[in-house]
């Protein structure tokens, strides 16, 4: 089911495509033009839809929208330019002025300065520099771009732009951790994988076949080796093509608004990874409410975009249930509360910044604890998969050398 929903024009509109639910539960997929992604998503809610997943939409013979991985801005460049512009700024350069200075810097990319290019004829012209920037979501996203509007309108330019730039290294920082610790397990693991491999198909089968041309009776370790080398050099191209498809479904699957919430949930729920995922989702909540209300937005207009903050389903449904509950005027701590998923911790800490109006400061406060929590069972879990990869590699080998030694002993006592 595709449909087609215009939305007023006020500024220039960009078309996105969503994947929405219905009330009904049913799975609808189209277009939509507005002015933002939060513009579109509340279009879409005001026509009864449920927005599960909303982006631009790719224009017609355009190389960037085809292959958007050459021409992706890294983090990095937004951040960099950033502070460069709150320094012009703070030292007394006007915005245009400023932005022609940081045209065509050197380490920026293309696409970056493309679009640094774009933003400048756009200020030329008498637009704002919130709309400008808001018309390149793929370099500024939504928060970005509604942070940097409010500080246009209250003078704090230069302060804001600090800010997120201060946000968004936080976040490549937390990333960046984690991937740097899960390096080693996963070298382990995949050289464990290539050596049993070759073993299984290259060195095995000639061993093998000469321990089965002898009439004596193998052990059973050898017996199992010998099945299994039988099913992988029988089987290779079948067990190619099941692998394969059963990956292909296994996406397929994630992909689905069911299937990527169930994910989400087993992720928050699982034993190990489960509580280093729900403390890197309350870090990034937290961390992002403190930054938006510090930076002057309304609670109702942080609620609205601290959705766009995480990747968890669950996570994000529970937000959107929470706005939902303070939009009719039952305030932020009771619904967090109700829904079960936030921490009491988390929500008493929020009553106390309700009630004394110190909200930025007290989700600051909360977002250092979390962020930290979550950085020590990052390193706890990945400290743990560590031994528990190297066991399992080692485990396995001694299998295959036990399967390979225990025949030759068979053999010298026969022929002893």
């Amino acid at each position: 089911m595709a449909s087609t929903i215009e939305a007023p024009k006020r500024r220039k509109e960009i078309t996105y495509r969503y994947i929405a639910t219905t009330r009904q539960g049913q799975l609808v997929k189209g277009s939509i033009k507005a002015a933002s992604e939060i513009a579109a998503e509340r279009l879409l809610i005001s026509k009864g839809y449920i927005p599960e997943h909303v982006e631009v939409a790719p224009s017609m013979f355009s190389l960037e929208e085809a292959f958007p991985t050459l021409f992706r801005v890294k983090p990095r460049d937004v951040i960099v330019f950033s502070r460069q512009l709150a320094t012009l700024l703070r030292s007394g350069i006007s915005l245009l002025p400023a932005m022609e200075i940081l045209y065509g810097q050197v380490g920026q990319s293309r696409a970056f300065n493309r679009i640094l290019g774009s933003i400048i004829n756009d200020l030329r012209s008498g637009g704002s520099f919130s709309q400008a920037v808001s018309k390149h979501p793929r370099a500024f996203n939504e928060i970005y771009c509604r942070t940097i509007a409010v500080g246009e309108e209250t003078g704090n330019l230069e302060i804001v732009l600090n800010r997120m730039a201060d946000y968004m290294e936080q976040q490549i920082s937390m990333t960046q951790k984690v991937k740097k610790a899960l390096t080693y397990p996963m070298m382990v693991t995949g050289v464990g994988v290539v050596v049993v491999i070759m073993l299984i198909t290259v060195v095995m089968p000639k061993l093998l076949g000469m321990f089965q041309a002898l009439s004596v009776e193998l052990p059973l370790p050898t017996r199992i080796l010998i099945a299994l080398t039988d099913v992988f050099a029988n089987y290779t191209l079948y067990i190619i093509i099941a692998g394969a498809s059963l990956g292909a479904l296994l996406l397929w699957l994630v992909k689905q608004p069911a299937g990527g919430r169930l994910l989400d949930r087993m992720r928050l729920n699982a034993p190990f990874i489960g509580p280093p995922t729900l403390l890197t989702e309350l870090g990034r909540f937290t961390r992002t409410m403190s930054v938006l209300i510090s930076a002057g937005l309304k609670l109702q207009d942080t609620m609205e975009l601290l959705p766009h903050a995480t990747t968890n389903k669950v996570f994000r449904d529970a937000l959107h249930q929470v706005n939902e509950k303070l939009l009719l005027g039952e305030g932020l701590s009771e619904p967090m509360a109700q829904i079960g998923l936030f921490p009491p911790l988390l929500v008493q800490m929020v009553a106390v910044g309700e009630e004394s109006n110190t909200l930025d400061f007290t989700m600051g406060v909360v977002a250092d604890f979390y962020e930290t929590a979550a950085e020590e069972k990052t390193t706890a879990l990945v400290g743990m998969l560590g031994p528990l990869t190297t066991i399992g590699i080692a485990l396995l080998v001694g299998f295959i050398a036990l399967a390979v030694i225990m025949p030759m002993y068979t053999l010298t006592g026969a022929f002893g």
